[in-house]
């Protein structure tokens, strides 16, 4: 079952906030809280509401951009609503951008991204240092005995690791590895051979 998200929306327009939470309820199934957040009482409401993801539109005005993320009190997500060109030093606060124009199964794919993002940081706090090596090497397209040469470790070790990586992550393919991988910044995909193994 997929979990429960907050998403709120900092626009400045109600007919922008209308339309997003249109889209936006067509996420997750349906599985989804969208919120209107006040510009003049945002950090109150923000620390309230506890969104994984705020849309905002980078015209409003009075946001202390500095501050805004650690207004709630878990991992939040910035994402800007273009509705204009806006300069390079603003949309650096913002994790990803779309614009007003952009279709809804593109918005949607981007709201994707960043929860998929935000589950995989969880589910992989608990790897070890050499899991997370482990995983690079699967990825990456190494049998267990190159895995092994490179750690300098034997290839039951490897093998003890890849059975903890499925029990931690509950993830059973390298192709799921591989999204793992990526999502969380282990490897760049220019790294990854197109020939993978089997987990």
């Amino acid at each position: 079952m997929m979990r429960h998200i907050n998403i709120g929306l900092l626009l400045p327009s109600a007919i922008q906030a209308s339309g997003m939470a249109s889209i936006l309820r067509k996420f997750q199934d349906g599985n989804v809280t969208v919120k209107d957040i006040s510009a003049l009482n945002y950090l109150e409401e923000i620390a309230a509401f506890h969104p994984s993801v705020l849309i905002v539109d980078p015209a409003v005005t009075g946001i202390d951009w500095s501050v805004l993320k650690s207004a709630s009190s878990h991992p939040l997500k910035l994402i800007a609503l273009l509705c204009q060109q806006y300069p390079q030093g603003l949309l650096k606060w913002f994790d990803y951008t779309f614009s007003i124009y952009d279709p809804a199964d593109s918005i949607i794919d981007i709201m994707r991204r960043n929860i998929d993002s935000e589950d995989a940081d969880d589910r992989g706090k608990d790897l070890s240092p050499r899991e997370k090596e482990v995983i690079v090497g699967i990825v990456k397209g190494l049998s267990n005995k190159e895995i092994a040469s490179e750690m300098g470790v034997s290839v039951n070790t490897v093998m003890t690791h890849r059975r903890n990586i499925v029990a931690k992550l509950h993830i059973h393919t390298p192709a799921g590895l591989t999204i793992y991988a990526i999502v969380s910044n282990l490897v760049k995909l220019d790294e990854i051979k197109a020939d993978m193994g089997r987990l």
